[in-house]
């Protein structure tokens, strides 16, 4: 759009001005335009329409920059969130581990949950325990808010009120949308951990992911993301890194998303 707007005038300004001047030298009785006339003015035209399109792109990259740092200053003075998970205190570089002692794997009590504190909550009154080694499926309509809550779980939608008490800090998600960092589908699986063969192995075949490594052309070291292969929907969908952490919980959205049956399946029963 930036592009569109710098070279418009470009091509609409001769036309304008030639049309602006045989009009004004129509009704004062003035010469038309003549042959010396029109080159000097395209020539002029030719000198100043890069500079006038500089000006136009740099006038857009301006204001773009000035509505990222209001948007950066309304973050900065923004209310810190508060978290209302519950957490066993551990240093980051620490391996989670089980809570044993909590008798599920996920649960929530009187949980409100929205982005604004000042309006009516997205979820309202969301009370709910997530049993350890089961599957538990959130069924509800187009627009119902099951991503929502997903993400609440996992505290990306802040809470307003309530708890939300988690077994476990290893926990994996994978959205409807997936997204890919740019590389190789083996590095988008595995991430910046250590590689192991035996266990790629494995998560590959609970992906599914044996026959279309056979259909890219490098296998899985056929890059993806910016500058690489384009990928089906579904492959998209099932190259993650979740398995490949080892989660003790899984966050799942997109299961009934794949548009073959068999896939869902296969899926359900390998993971």
């Amino acid at each position: 759009m930036q592009t569109v707007a710098a070279y418009v005038t470009q091509v609409f300004a001769p036309v304008l001005t030639f049309t602006v001047f045989s009009v004004r030298a129509r009704d004062s009785g003035d010469s038309t335009l003549d042959t010396a006339r029109v080159f000097t003015a395209l020539s002029l035209f030719a000198l100043l329409s890069e500079p006038l399109a500089s000006l136009v792109m740099a006038l857009a990259a301006f204001l773009g920059a000035a509505g990222s740092f209001v948007r950066i200053q309304q973050f900065l003075e923004s209310e810190e969130r508060a978290d209302m998970k519950n957490q066993d205190d551990r240093d980051i570089s620490e391996k989670p581990k089980l809570d044993s002692s909590s008798p599920d794997a996920i649960a929530v009590q009187g949980g409100d949950f929205g982005w604004d504190s000042a309006k009516e909550p997205l979820l309202k009154g969301i009370n709910l325990s997530i049993p350890w080694q089961k599957l538990t499926m959130v069924v509800g309509p187009v627009g119902c808010g099951k991503s929502t809550l997903l993400q609440a779980l996992l505290g990306e939608v802040p809470a307003l009120a309530g708890s939300v008490r988690l077994g476990s800090t290893s926990i994996a998600y994978c959205a409807q949308e997936p997204w890919h960092m740019n590389g190789t589908v083996r590095q988008a699986i595995v991430g910046c951990e250590e590689y192991d063969e035996k266990w790629y192995a494995r998560v590959v075949h609970a992906c599914s992911l044996r026959r279309d490594f056979r259909e890219l052309p490098m296998g899985d070291s056929s890059r993806i993301g910016s500058g690489g292969i384009a990928l089906s929907g579904g492959q998209s969908q099932r190259i993650v890194r979740l398995l490949w952490a080892a989660p003790v919980s899984l966050v799942l959205a997109l299961m009934t998303t794949f548009r073959h049956s068999h896939v869902q399946s296969m899926l359900a029963e390998r993971l």
